[in-house]
């Protein structure tokens, strides 16, 4: 004759914020994982994306970041200065923050406004086909350029340590400022993404006689990586190192990887202009 209760919900101060909440998050996580897979994902963090949704941010892949109060984060500053017992982050754009997204390869674009992110998005569209099979969206050419051109830029023009991105892009002509020396793609063609990451290799997207493609090249020159100070380890400072030009480093590695992971979702034809010396395991 005793009675007994079983549990069935844990419900919040209002509805759906037990465990409703969570199995609700949980397939929302599933099916953008999916989606990546299965058609093209692209997530504008224009504001504070915490929990679930920085989860839903990174799973989509592609982000384009507001530099302006738009941090990506699991837990907010609050909160974990409540846990350690000590005021050690001031904000949550320490945790998240484009300075943070941007330079560790989650972020895509950092973008200095709305209009600025939308136009971002919209270009990137353009390179995409409209269904997973379709053709390859051509757009129109530059008054200047021209599908029967010959590639004008050669690295013997351009000196020493020269920026690669000019092979790809052209460059005004140093004699004739108003002479156009072309590059390998169209003009005004090439858009570069993941430029704050592993910076010994540069990707992006690009056209060559209209048709959208990916882009992997090596850079060339020396370049400085940076490790910020973790404001919870008192004794931290900011590293900063050399990492020497055609070298694939595990950051460089994986940037490729993620890259060339991209473009294959995106069905766009790869070019990879291989010039690496060689890899460096530590």
């Amino acid at each position: 004759g005793t009675t007994r209760y079983r549990i069935t919900a844990i419900i919040g101060e209002s509805p759906d914020l037990g465990v409703e909440n969570l199995r609700g998050s949980g397939t929302i996580a599933g099916e953008t994982s999916r989606a990546y897979d299965e058609s093209f994902t692209l997530s504008y963090v224009s504001g504070r994306s915490v929990g679930i949704g920085a989860y839903l941010v990174r799973l989509g892949q592609r982000v384009v970041q507001k530099g302006k109060d738009a941090p990506i984060l699991l837990t907010g500053y609050q909160a974990l200065n409540s846990l350690m017992g000590r005021d050690v982050y001031t904000s949550n754009l320490q945790l998240g923050g484009t300075k943070i997204m941007f330079n560790n390869g989650v972020s895509h674009f950092s973008v200095r406004h709305d209009l600025e992110g939308v136009t971002r998005m919209i270009n990137w569209l353009s390179f995409v086909p409209e269904a997973r099979g379709a053709a390859l969206p051509l757009t129109t050419l530059s008054a200047s350029d021209s599908l029967e051109r010959d590639v004008e830029i050669h690295p013997k023009l351009l000196g020493g340590d020269y920026d690669p991105r000019l092979l790809l892009e052209g460059k005004m002509d140093d004699a004739d400022p108003e002479r156009w020396v072309s590059g390998f793609f169209d003009r005004n063609s090439w858009v570069e993404c993941l430029a704050g990451w592993a910076k010994t290799v540069i990707t992006g997207r690009a056209r060559l006689g209209k048709v959208p493609m990916g882009v992997v090249i090596s850079e060339i020159r020396t370049v400085e990586a940076r490790s910020p100070a973790d404001p919870a380890a008192p004794d931290s400072q900011e590293r900063v190192w050399n990492q020497a030009g055609q070298v694939w480093f595990p950051d460089s590695a994986f940037k490729t990887a993620q890259a060339i992971n991209d473009f294959n979702r995106e069905e766009l034809p790869l070019i990879i202009f291989a010039n690496w010396r060689g890899v460096s395991g530590g």
